[in-house]
């Protein structure tokens, strides 16, 4: 079970974002329109996984839209902008599935997704979402399985320009999660997700999650990333980002 990306629900527009992060020292470009969920992304790719800057285009499509992750996203709009959760990339979603409804947990069915990117490429993949209601409380993360391998997504995107010339340096080290419970929840994602935990601490494959003690509402609250030549501590619309040698 790897980090695919982390989703951080943004005010600006994806142009802005862009300018934005670029500012800060993190690479961003461009995304794509998400038209049957109102939204529209900028992303930041590293080593393994990403950053997604989710901005909202359509109010009006968004509301209508029966989707987990754009109801969170109109929830949270309410506190403002800020992380907001994270997408994990399994094996097999259809396995993720199938585990989940061995140990009784409720599920969306595995959904059909897609966007286009600026130059007209249609992008799919598979979803999966744990049914929750959006809360206060520390969201799960979701699972996505691409249509392309790892491998061909990366070749695509360098000769397209929208990796950094170091994109194999960065890494997210360290992903810091709001809870009321930490160790409890670093139990429970561990058991949901067939991974290892110690004490309030959960590994994956490729980062870290740490589970710390905070008022709420509970979310994603900050993010370290290494290889990046810097030591210091930005913040975007919200969200904490840690940039590390």
């Amino acid at each position: 079970m790897q980090l695919d990306h982390i989703v951080h629900f943004v005010s600006g527009t994806p142009e802005e974002l862009v300018e934005t992060s670029n500012y800060a020292g993190i690479y961003g470009v461009l995304g794509g329109v998400h038209t049957q969920w109102g939204t529209a992304n900028t992303l930041a790719f590293l080593a393994s996984s990403y950053i997604e800057w989710l901005s909202l285009v359509d109010h009006s499509v968004a509301k209508e839209a029966d989707h987990p992750l754009t109801k969170l996203f109109l929830y949270d709009r309410e506190s403002g902008p800020g992380l907001g959760t994270i997408c994990l990339r399994p094996d097999s979603i259809e396995e993720v599935h199938r585990r989940f409804a061995d140990m009784g947990v409720a599920t969306t069915d595995v959904l059909d997704a897609s966007r286009t990117t600026p130059d007209g490429t249609v992008l799919r993949w598979k979803m999966l979402f744990v049914k929750e209601e959006p809360s206060n409380e520390l969201p799960l993360p979701f699972f996505i399985e691409w249509e392309q391998s790892q491998q061909d997504k990366y070749a695509d995107l360098e000769a397209l320009k929208q990796l950094p010339p170091n994109v194999e340096e960065l890494k997210v080290k360290r992903l810091v999660m709001g809870t009321s419970h930490p160790i409890e929840t670093a139990k429970k994602w561990a058991h949901l997700l067939g991974v290892q935990s110690d004490e309030n601490k959960l590994h994956l494959e490729n980062t870290t999650i740490e589970f710390i003690e905070t008022k709420g509402p509970h979310r994603l609250v900050g993010v370290d990333i290494t290889g990046t030549g810097k030591d210091n501590t930005i913040e975007i619309e919200g969200g904490q980002y840690t940039l590390l040698p």
